[in-house]
């Protein structure tokens, strides 16, 4: 297969963003006395929409609660200082010099998206971008990733989706795309929600042209590489 496009989940893929997630939730859970299991993170907490998060964990809350919850992540995320995940930002780079096209497709709201893009100096650096407010069912549906290969003019079974997330991972390969997980502590569970590949950051991913063909091999540290189409 030869792919044409890469899409990008942002929190746990972009960002660090792990932790503060969890600190956030284990906050309101206590305040709102909800106990939250391991899976509930990794399945309807990291890489899940706010609201879906306050659909399925908190059901009790009124909407005036839930306001305030929604506010506070606001404010949270703003004022985050956020650190990139190992090797990200030369990979990203790297694309936008050989003219692949990448896609930010996230969970986050657009002020979220904006301080990341401006902190880590990455204004102008994908072709296209997707948050919660373009789409109305959030990961695992496919919609986003399906939206994310729209915008770039790709078919979605020519696209990569990098993803740290079991719903994010469930929502890339929905869409008919090549999941890559990452994933720097235990691959299991991406590998069995479909992730062809898992990588515990981009340190090891690398592009190689391939002078016989004018085409880009990624390659992924010691698993098997990839073909890009590059154009032009």
């Amino acid at each position: 297969m030869l792919y044409e496009a890469i899409l990008f989940d942002m929190d746990g893929v972009i960002i660090n963003t792990h932790q503060a997630v969890t600190l956030f939730w284990q906050k309101w859970a206590e305040v709102h006395q909800v106990q939250l299991s391991q899976a509930d993170f990794q399945q309807n907490i990291y890489g899940c929409p706010a609201n879906h998060t306050l659909d399925v964990l908190f059901p009790a809350l009124n909407p005036d609660e839930r306001d305030v919850i929604m506010a506070d992540m606001t404010e949270y995320e703003i004022n985050q200082t956020y650190w990139a995940v190992k090797g990200v930002l030369p990979f990203l780079r790297e694309l936008k010099r050989e003219a692949i096209p990448t896609a930010l497709v996230t969970s986050g709201e657009h002020w979220k998206v904006d301080a990341v893009l401006t902190q880590l100096e990455l204004n102008g650096i994908f072709d296209a971008t997707v948050t919660a407010a373009d789409i109305r069912h959030g990961k695992p549906s496919p919609e986003c990733y399906l939206l994310g290969a729209e915008r770039l003019q790709r078919s979605p079974e020519r696209c990569i989706v990098f993803e740290d997330a079991i719903s994010g991972v469930k929502a890339a390969v929905a869409a008919g795309a090549l999941c890559i997980g990452v994933q720097p502590w235990n691959e299991t569970p991406l590998l069995e929600a479909g992730a062809r590949y898992v990588v515990p950051d981009f340190s090891l991913v690398k592009l190689e042209l391939l002078p016989e063909n004018g085409h880009l091999n990624l390659q992924l540290g010691s698993h098997s590489s990839l073909l890009l189409q590059k154009e032009g």
